[in-house]
């Protein structure tokens, strides 16, 4: 063992990876559908791991956590700057009342059990599951006035108190979310979003916008009398029905191949190749004519290709109104995305300024499409290194300014700084998408790297004090975590429910939001196998992302300093 634990010491590297490594793999493994969460098990591996005497250089900890919040910024900046300015009000109103509740319940608790700043600010991230609260608490203790030990230790205090109570945070949040609440208010969830998906189906038999399905490709000859003689986009109407739209892509007359106008008048004997779901296509046979096996003809060049909605015209608006705007040809929609998350596509969804439509169709259909509506996104591997440079600098500049709050400096620090800077920029790239394009992925890359290794950094510079902490604090830390977890929940739903009267699927999307936890997000969305409930989420994510992070340097200003070491 003190081989290892030398090892360990005398390779920081090697411990650094090695708690990403076992962390990932604990968080990531789950028992009926809970796991710890990639972050929480990185913090515990990383305060056993540091039991062995491990230092890392502190610079280490701005860096990745700066790219973190950066990402974060950039991912929840549109959401966020449209919740403040258009007509989501009662979103805002349930974060903000989120985020009050919870941080007086912090403060609350703190004062009852004797908390310090650290503990305090830890009972914040992971009570309410908002991790990215260590960071901005962290610069917050730093640039205090007080002794380096006092500071060293609160620091780890945080960590401590974060992985004391993120667990009843998630799951307690999980489960009274999505199975406590419809209970106490008395209605089933997967009845309330099949409701909801009535009203954006509509009641006009337009249908051409369904949640995804497969499209498929039908070659049929032309014998029935019934279309012979008449345009394509008369047929091509005629066939669509309130399951979906159909397409009729290219007809082969005689041995010529064409992809024909909506104009053009159809023949006895073409060969007709069509797209769309596989029941309109059954349902379309008998009124034309017998399958044929063309795959010449059947080979469409079709791409998948992602449209950001940037055109004000289209915020806003139904799909059905979009679709009878925008002639989109042979195009069919896959999915629809907001701020990552998969809302349900129906022709009465609305679609929002930085949208993002999943299309599948011919290449110059989507290029128009594209100029009407937004800005044609095709996959590229590069980012834009100097967009992100340049936004992380201008928010570690925002973050130096600082204010007195009872004589301790309040500031954003480099974190809350960056994070604003990135909502920003974030919004800046949603209506100028050619600006600072950065792919998803790497956004992701950003958030689970950046975050992971700042609180495995945290985490072994806090396991020096973990256990002391622990014996001490242990049993008030998890009876404060389950007060400041519950509290806030209970005042989103109440107002809500019977402030808004919400429909059930939103509401429990809505409280998801407004709490950070996707975990319920998730959970909420098997159990009523519906996407109803991210329509809720995805503005009070937004408000609660930024909300909850700068809370942490507020939380450490308010909470009595006590005796200090």
């Amino acid at each position: 063992m003190d081989w290892i634990a030398d090892r360990l010491s005398s390779l920081p590297e090697l411990t650094l990876f090695l708690c990403l490594a076992l962390g990932y793999s604990l968080g990531s493994f789950k028992v009926k559908g809970f796991g710890l969460g990639t972050v929480v098990g990185t913090l515990v591996v990383a305060l056993v791991l540091g039991q062995a005497g491990v230092r890392v250089d502190p610079f280490s900890k701005t860096v990745f956590f700066a790219l973190f919040m950066f990402a974060t910024g950039y991912e929840v900046g549109p959401e966020f700057f449209r919740g403040l300015r258009t007509g989501g009000l009662q979103m805002v109103v349930m974060s903000i009342t989120f985020c009050l509740v919870g941080l007086g319940a912090v403060l609350l608790m703190s004062r009852i059990f004797g908390f310090d700043p650290g503990l305090s600010a830890g009972l914040l991230s992971g009570a309410l599951t908002q991790s990215s609260a260590i960071g901005t608490a962290t610069d917050a203790i730093q640039r205090m006035s007080i002794p380096d030990a006092t500071k060293q230790l609160w620091i780890s205090h945080i960590a401590i108190g974060d992985a004391a109570t993120y667990l009843f945070g998630a799951a307690g949040v999980m489960v009274f979310l999505t199975k406590i609440v419809p209970k106490i208010a008395g209605f089933d969830l997967r009845e309330e979003c099949r409701k909801y998906e009535e009203e954006l189906e509509g009641a006009e038999g337009e249908g051409s916008f369904n949640a995804f399905v497969p499209i498929e490709v039908q070659a049929l000859r032309l014998e029935e009398k019934h279309f012979i003689g008449k345009r394509v986009g008369e047929t091509a109407d005629a066939l669509s029905s309130d399951q979906g739209r159909l397409c009729i892509q290219q007809i082969r007359r005689g041995r010529r191949l064409f992809e024909p106008h909506r104009s053009e008048i159809l023949r006895e004997g073409d060969t007709i190749v069509l797209t769309g779901r596989r029941k309109i296509l059954l349902d379309a046979q008998p009124q034309i004519g017998p399958p044929v096996v063309d795959n010449e003809a059947m080979d469409i060049p079709f791409e998948i290709v992602s449209i950001v909605v940037t055109n004000r015209q289209f915020a806003g608006k139904k799909l059905r109104e979009i679709s009878k705007s925008t002639n989109p040809g042979s195009l069919h929609l896959r999915r629809i995305f907001r701020q990552g998350q998969q809302m349900p596509a129906f022709p009465n969804t609305r679609i929002e300024r930085g949208d993002v439509l999943e299309l599948i169709g011919r290449s110059e259909d989507i290029d128009h499409v594209g100029k009407v509506i937004g800005y044609v996104d095709r996959p590229r591997d590069n980012s834009d290194v100097t967009f992100l440079g340049l936004a992380i600098a201008v928010g570690a500049l925002v973050g130096f300014f600082a204010l007195e709050l009872g004589g301790i400096p309040i500031s954003l620090g480099t974190g809350g700084g960056v994070l604003l800077a990135g909502l920003v920029f974030g919004w800046l790239h949603s209506v100028r998408p050619r600006w600072g394009r950065i792919p998803r992925p790497a956004v992701w890359l950003m958030q689970t790297l950046g975050l992971n290794t700042f609180v495995a950094l945290v985490g072994l510079g806090a396991a020096s004090h973990v256990v002391e902490a622990l014996k001490h604090q242990g049993v008030p830390l998890v009876t404060a975590g389950i007060v400041v977890s519950m509290l806030p929940n209970i005042a989103v739903f109440l107002v809500g429910w019977y402030g808004f009267r919400m429909n059930g699927g939103i509401l429990v999307g809505a409280c998801a939001g407004a709490g950070t936890a996707t975990p319920a997000l998730s959970t909420a969305l098997e159990d009523s196998e519906s996407r109803v409930p991210a329509l809720g989420y995805t503005i009070p994510y937004a408000l609660s992302n930024v909300l909850l992070t700068l809370w942490g340097p507020v939380v450490v200003a308010l909470t009595p300093l006590g005796e200090l070491k």
